[in-house]
């Protein structure tokens, strides 16, 4: 008999719509995804510091209080600025490639945007943004004055300073 009324209360319970804490937004889940990926860089960040092996003590003490800081301010509406400056302020004192390791993460950047402004650091997307196009791809301009470039030119009159020739170009073998 038990087991019946079991059966009965759950059912009448899932056949009810669910409370409304549980509902979610009608918006995109985009925050809490965003907290989420947020959270989990910062864990991947504290594994890193348990798990390097010439952290000293103090360095992983330092490192893990900033990251717990971090980690408390995920879920709320707005982060604290302040609290957020000395946690970023103790991982960067703590090691400085934790720090600039959270950076790369965009999510993350997004996130504590106002604490990085005012320690005058930007994320990755931000320095991206600054940069339109790979300045590596583009050939450096130079004085050639009507010149053409020596891989241009043909073997006989391709040589070095000294009038020695020079090899030939890579690719054309």
């Amino acid at each position: 008999m038990g087991r019946s009324i079991r059966r009965n209360a759950s059912a009448s319970a899932s056949s009810h719509p669910a409370s409304a804490r549980r509902i979610g937004s009608m918006t995109s889940g985009t925050p809490l995804d965003r907290d989420a990926r947020v959270r989990a860089a910062i864990h991947r960040t504290q594994l890193l510091t348990n798990r390097t092996p010439h952290f000293t003590t103090q360095t992983r003490r330092e490192a893990n209080s900033a990251l717990d800081t971090l980690e408390r301010q995920l879920g709320r509406n707005q982060v604290s600025t302040r609290e957020s400056v000395a946690a970023i302020e103790r991982l960067m004192r703590a090691h400085a490639s934790l720090g600039f390791g959270l950076l790369r993460d965009p999510d993350f950047a997004e996130r504590f945007s106002p604490a990085l402004r005012e320690l005058g650091l930007r994320g990755i997307t931000q320095r991206l943004e600054e940069v339109t196009h790979s300045v590596m791809a583009q050939p450096i301009p130079g004085p050639t004055r009507g010149r053409r470039h020596r891989d241009e030119l043909p073997t006989s009159e391709r040589s070095d300073a000294e009038g020695n020739p020079l090899p030939k170009p890579p690719g054309f073998y």
